[in-house]
């Protein structure tokens, strides 16, 4: 579900049918109740035959399934009971938090490697991107998107830690075009430049993010870069 939702390589019809697969997914190998999937599935407007149409979707997931997983009915819920290996955001997970350990370690050679695969598991640039966010389900997605551009962040710092502000760019770049008010992918940038002895590239990251956190906010640009641009200034690559 690191983008768009899919079984075995293959798509899975219909927006419903898909939503209930990704709630079930988030909490996998554990109960989800009929009222959380109906809140999914439906958000504040379910119909009356909603607990109806969720059993019918349900039966439609067990025969696409195959032998992959196993959709356990439960008094009040359903579980979907499948090795954690077999869902590439818990996949993610694991590599961008041993990603995350390696890189606070300085092992940035590891740290690298660990973050770029947790981040090739993903196709699109939002979790589950062909399901509708609705009730419960909005936060939980959200968080996961949240947690790929943390990785990218992490892939960048590695990067650095390489001497490789070249490549930091490159990730940074599309970090900065998806959110914007990112503090750590601006100072990250300035770092960058810095190591290349780009002090106009410094500067201009500068001018950029005040620019934006003005427009955004309203506000001054974050002391953080502040205090990083002046150490900067006074140091050599």
């Amino acid at each position: 579900m690191l983008g768009r939702v899919r079984l075995h390589d293959g798509e899975v019809g219909g927006a419903r049918r898909r939503t209930l697969l990704v709630a079930l997914l988030l909490d996998a190998n554990r109960m989800v109740t009929v009222d959380h999937l109906v809140d999914a599935l439906w958000d504040e407007r379910p119909p009356p035959s909603a607990v109806a149409n969720v059993r019918t979707h349900v039966c439609a997931l067990r025969q696409l399934m195959g032998g992959a997983a196993t959709l356990v009915s439960h008094p009040g819920g359903y579980e979907l009971v499948t090795p954690e290996d077999a869902c590439d955001s818990h996949l993610f997970a694991l590599a961008a938090d041993e990603g995350r350990t390696a890189l606070g370690e300085g092992a940035f050679d590891r740290a690298a490697g660990l973050l770029d695969r947790a981040l090739g598991l993903w196709d699109a640039d939002r979790a589950a991107a062909d399901v509708p966010r609705n009730g419960r389900l909005a936060a939980r997605l959200a968080h996961l998107d949240e947690e790929r551009l943390r990785t990218a962040e992490d892939f960048a710092e590695a990067c650095l830690g390489l001497g490789e502000p070249r490549a930091a760019l490159r990730g940074l770049a599309a970090l900065l075009a998806a959110d914007p008010l990112r503090t750590r992918s601006w100072a990250l940038r300035m770092r960058a430049h810095h190591l290349l002895g780009e002090r106009g590239g410094v500067s201009e990251t500068v001018r950029e993010a005040a620019d934006v956190f003005r427009e955004h906010l309203g506000s001054p640009l974050d002391r953080e870069l502040v205090h990083l641009h002046q150490d900067l200034s006074r140091s050599r690559p």
